[in-house]
């Protein structure tokens, strides 16, 4: 669209409005100057400062060396939430601002409890929630939809917003259905926002899982130190032997391109992706229950070794945990779930998995990538008789096969998305070549220890959703040299994938 789209047909306000637009551009070009990338588990400067955290932590609030803790209990909750904002800042500084403002809507958030609270009030808070989002997320986007590329500021999605936005969201929610108490000052509020280990990529939290570890931390026995430990150590292979090495043979594969690439390469790359995204978000999920649990925080399982699952539907009980939940609770079961008939429950279903696309960006292929998953579970839920006869081992193989599907509109821009798929089946594909540049077999090997993961299943996650010790031999034997190799193989460091979303 032309500048007068703006301005009525007169250039001189155009001509303001652009003005403003290109000042808010060079705002936001130095404000989110950092990278993102810097805020890594794996980074050395971010593994210094949880060290130097655990170091005062553990001095400061240890009631044999300081008396004080008896008669503040609450001291080491302030800390970690100081110190969370403080570690936010220290790489993101701007966006502090965004930590402190979801924590204090939240502090004001008492009104939607009580006899005052009212339906107004709840979606006041809610779309005070949203709207930095909407704008970080999706203004751009907008922008180019409808041709107005010249005002594009560029903005960088801050770290975390998604994550911390949809807590808070639920917070509302619980607050105003009497399912959790109001938190009792700024501090707290704050606490629950910038929470470090769940800040930058989840999980999301939800307020009376906070509330029940501030009255009732969890006591850091042996037992939940071992614990800690091994999700730890399984989150730094999964990240550091999986994910590092098997994304840069992906990312090569697709940036030499999809137009040559053979049914085998686009198998192995698309399979290659599947392994990358589970080992890098589950890796950053598994150090940040690890890390929570050292602070007397027991967060629930955010992954159950999701490859396993032999169907869609069991697949979202396994992946990404806390935001499936999330959308059944505030999203699918206030627009009735299952309670409104077959036809609607089924659109419901559609909508709730087209949003969780959307929510992980703007574009088509992230919608698309929604869809497929709702339109699967949707044919499970209605021939659920017939579908469960099927024998396992191929309810399994389609159930992959969808999945794979799936993740290449959800790495690729719709029209590759859809040229990698044509490859995948046989369509448009060039004959396999041994000579070929794109990485097949060393994809296939590192794919490997994503199977080992899955097979020895270094913890296990109890009927409550808690992660628990896998007390078997095997297993830990299996952690303890993936973890040597881990550390001394490691590949080129690669951002987590979610620092995105």
């Amino acid at each position: 669209m032309s500048n007068a789209f703006l301005s009525g047909g007169s250039p001189e306000p155009c001509a303001f409005i652009w003005g403003l637009f290109r000042a808010a551009k060079v705002l936001f070009g130095f404000l989110f100057l950092i990278k993102r990338e810097t805020m890594s588990f794996t980074n050395n400067l971010v593994f210094l400062l949880i060290l130097i955290f655990f170091a005062l932590f553990y001095t400061i609030f240890n009631e044999k060396l300081f008396s004080f803790n008896i008669k503040y209990p609450r001291a080491k909750d302030y800390f970690i939430a100081l110190y969370s904002a403080l570690f936010y800042a220290l790489w993101y500084p701007p966006a502090i601002a965004l930590l402190i403002y979801y924590a204090v809507i939240s502090a004001f958030a008492k009104m939607l409890c009580g006899d005052k609270k009212s339906k107004v009030k709840l979606w006041i808070f809610i779309l005070l929630s949203l709207t930095p989002l909407l704008f970080f997320k999706y203004f751009d986007y907008f922008l180019g939809v409808f041709g107005l590329d010249d005002y594009i500021l560029g903005l960088v999605l801050p770290l975390g917003l998604s994550f911390y936005a949809f807590s808070v969201i639920g917070y509302f929610v619980d607050l105003y259905q009497d399912r959790t108490k109001p938190f009792e000052n700024f501090l707290e509020c704050l606490l629950f926002v910038a929470f470090w280990p769940h800040l930058a990529s989840g999980p999301i939290l939800r307020a009376k899982q906070i509330f029940a570890n501030i009255l009732e931390p969890q006591k850091l026995t042996l037992h939940y130190f071992t614990l800690a430990m091994i999700l730890i150590s399984s989150g730094l292979v999964k990240k550091l032997l999986i994910a590092d090495n098997i994304g840069a043979y992906v990312n090569w594969n697709i940036d030499f391109g999809i137009g040559n690439m053979s049914t085998l390469e686009a198998w192995a790359t698309i399979l290659g992706f599947s392994a990358q995204i589970y080992a890098d978000f589950s890796g950053y999920s598994d150090m940040a229950i690890g890390f929570a649990l050292l602070m007397g925080f027991r967060l629930k399982a955010n992954f159950n070794y999701p490859y396993l699952a032999c169907s869609l539907t069991e697949f979202w009980h396994r992946w990404h945990i806390s935001l499936s939940t999330w959308f059944r609770d505030y999203l699918y079961i206030p627009l009735g779930g299952s309670r409104v008939g077959k036809s609607k429950s089924c659109f419901n279903l559609f909508i709730v998995f087209v949003l969780s696309g959307v929510w992980h960006g703007a574009g088509l292929g992230f919608a698309v990538w929604g869809a497929l998953h709702g339109i699967v579970i949707i044919f499970e839920k209605l021939f659920f008789k017939s579908y469960m006869r099927v024998p396992r081992i191929f309810r399994w193989l389609i159930t992959m096969i969808v999945v794979a599907v799936a993740w290449a509109f959800f790495r690729l821009d719709f029209s590759l998305a859809c040229e990698l798929v044509a490859k995948m089946f046989g369509f448009l594909s060039k004959d396999f070549n041994t000579l070929s540049p794109y990485y097949v077999f060393v994809i296939f090997a590192l794919l490997s220890f994503m199977v080992l993961d899955h097979i020895f299943r270094f913890y296990k996650v109890d009927d409550e959703g808690n992660v628990v010790i896998n007390k078997s031999f095997a297993s830990v034997f299996v952690l303890a040299v993936l973890l040597y190799f881990a550390l001394n193989f490691s590949g080129s460091p690669l951002p987590f994938i979610y620092f995105d979303f």
